[in-house]
């Protein structure tokens, strides 16, 4: 494969994990990262680490130039207490200014966004995340806003609660119902990773925003098989 992919948000956390499934699949990966040099210790030698940040618009163009997807996961750590106005420029303005960057490099591929799930439902937990986060779920909303108004193609996946266990052994549930945020809906970090990399070239996730959540009883579909029954947004 001759994609190269660009990670933003990919030295920690499910980021990572996607980086290590697309370059087990062949694809060749960048990374943007503020700290080049602990970056390449962490990432390794096979990914070409580019220095940037999301809430810099002009360190983004380097990063964006022979570029053919842009997976983007960053945002504020979610065991951080952080002002609103911090939330405001990292999870929304940070997506807004690697939109204008992609748009101006003429991005020819996928711009892939994660997102949580809770977004436009209504739920404790998520009343609770936007206390702790400062309207985290708002300013993410608006991203998504702004995604779907770029022009550009795209795939917005809704994750459930994030737990580190290994892909694969449980069933998931690929839906467009919008499930609000609650504990009972967990997925596995390394399921999401893999969903990112077949989301890349699925047909099906073209311009489509879709949730993913553990289903009951073991995994008896391929990725492929359950994005094939997306629908793209209205």
């Amino acid at each position: 494969m001759r994609d190269r992919v660009l990670v933003v948000g990919g030295t920690r956390g499910t980021g990572l994990l996607i980086v290590r499934a697309l370059l087990a699949r062949g694809y060749p990966v960048r990374a943007l990262a503020r700290d080049p040099g602990s970056a390449g210790q962490r990432l390794g030698a096979a990914v070409e680490v580019i220095r940037g940040d999301i809430t810099k618009p002009d360190t983004l163009p380097p990063a964006l130039r022979e570029v053919t997807h842009v997976v983007f996961t960053a945002g504020v750590h979610s065991g951080r207490f952080a002002r609103e106005d911090f939330v405001k420029l990292t999870d929304y303005e940070g997506v807004t200014n690697t939109l204008s960057a992609a748009r101006g490099a003429g991005l020819r591929g996928r711009f892939i966004y994660m997102n949580a799930l809770g977004i436009t439902t209504p739920s404790l937990a998520a009343v609770l995340l936007n206390w702790w986060k400062r309207n985290t779920l708002v300013w993410r909303r608006r991203a998504e806003e702004a995604i779907r108004a770029s022009g550009l193609d795209y795939t917005i996946i809704r994750a459930g609660f994030l737990v580190n266990r290994p892909s694969g052994r449980r069933a998931v549930v690929v839906g467009q119902e919008a499930f609000p945020l609650s504990p009972r809906y967990r997925i596995a970090r390394e399921d999401v990773a893999d969903a990112f990399v077949e989301a890349l070239a699925h047909p099906r996730a073209s311009r489509a925003t879709f949730d993913i959540v553990w289903g009951k009883g073991p995994r008896r579909e391929g990725w492929s098989a359950l994005m094939d029954r997306l629908e793209p947004d209205a």
